[in-house]
Order: structure tokens, then sequence, then C-alpha cells
């Protein structure tokens, strides 16, 4: 499995030079929406590099030679799963060094990396992909990429908008209740309901792409 999402990687190397020109660019061009610009650039490199690797596995016919290699297709389908927090993991450091970068040399780059804009972007990202891999193992990248730019663009819009409320919700008067409540043990309540429904997401849509994939003719 490690192998499988080295590949990826590996395939990738100008995708990979191109995120972080792209991370320079949301960075300046998309500070002044504060939390919500880190959450847009990290959604948006981990879509371009996840999706990149399956562009090209389809464009070079990668499928036929991995299936025909002594690899279970349930270890193919999870290393695609996994890739998805490993370049989302690369583009969360991408910002952060950025961040620190700016506040040394004291550049005018007025990057917002804050907890709420890091967790919202894996949430948002944790959906669009579940919902998008199916449509991927199903269908191939090619076939269903109308519809996962479509999901993008929803997930965007409206996780951004969430992202932006709690934001705002962080320098209000909410702040002292919401401090009061973390007190009160309601921070690890309030993080079972966001992580239990997706694990639950996430391993559906798991067993759905490896039935697909399982089924699909190549």
């Amino acid at each position: 499995m490690f192998h499988l999402i080295k590949k990826d990687i590996l395939v990738q190397k100008h995708a990979l030079l191109i995120s972080i020109a792209l991370i320079i660019f949301f960075s300046i061009s998309l500070s002044s929406l504060g939390p919500v610009g880190m959450t847009v650039g990290i959604i948006t490199i981990t879509y371009q590099l996840v999706l990149g690797a399956s562009a090209l596995e389809e464009k070079a016919n990668s499928d036929i030679i991995l299936i025909s290699l002594p690899i279970k297709k349930h270890t193919m389908v999870l290393s695609k799963y996994l890739s998805v927090y490993v370049f989302a993991a690369y583009a969360i450091l991408g910002f952060c060094l950025l961040y620190l970068i700016a506040q040394v040399l004291n550049l005018p780059i007025q990057l917002t990396v804050t907890p709420t804009a890091i967790a919202g972007s894996l949430v948002a990202i944790t959906v669009l992909f579940s919902v998008s891999f199916p449509l991927i193992f199903k269908f191939g990248y090619i076939k269903s990429k109308i519809v996962n730019i479509l999901i993008l663009f929803v997930l965007i819009f409206g996780g951004t908008m969430t992202i932006g409320n709690l934001a705002q919700n962080e320098q209000s008067d909410l702040r002292q209740k919401a401090l009061e409540l973390i007190q009160e043990g309601a921070q690890l309540q309030i993080i079972l309901l966001v992580l239990i429904p997706l694990a639950l997401i996430f391993a559906a849509s798991y067993f759905l792409s490896l039935r697909f994939y399982k089924n699909r003719e190549f």
C-alpha cells in the first residue's frame, strides 16, 4: 500500500511544483478571506493532486497493469483513500510553512492559519472524496470528471461559508460561552459528533468503491 501511495506522488513531480506555486498564490490572493482562504487552498490542492493521479493512471492505462499484478483490489482501493490525507497533510504543511516564513521575514502575506480552517478542510475533503471515489471506480476518471468538478464547487462554497461563520463566532461574544462548554467536556462530544458520521461515510464509500472496482470491466 505504501508503494502505491508513493507511486501517486512520484508520477506527479511537476504537479507538486505547481502546487507550491498555488499555495503561494492562494496565500496572497485569498488572504483577505481569513481562514476561508486557507480552507479553499487546502481543498483545491488536495483535489488537484488526488484526481491528478487518477487522470494519469487512466491516460496511461495503468489500471490494466495494476490488476495484472499480485496486488489485492482492496489494497489498491484503500491506498487511494489514504492518499487523500497524505496530500491534504502536504497542503496543510505547505500553508503552515509559508505562514511561519511570512512571520519570520515579515512578508506582506496576511495568511490566516487556524485549527478551524484545518479541521473544516479535512471534513470537506472527506465528504468530497467519499462521493468522488465511487464514481471514479465505477465509471473512470474522465466520465465522472464533470460531476466531480460540480461536487468540488458545491463543497467549496458550502464549506467556506460554514468556516467563515465559525471564524466570526470565534471573535464574537460567543467565544466565552464556547470556552465554558469546552471546560465542561463538550469539546469531546462535538468531536465525536463530527468524527463518527465522517467515519461511517468514509467506510461506506470505501466498500462501495471496492464493490464497483471488483465488478468493473477493463
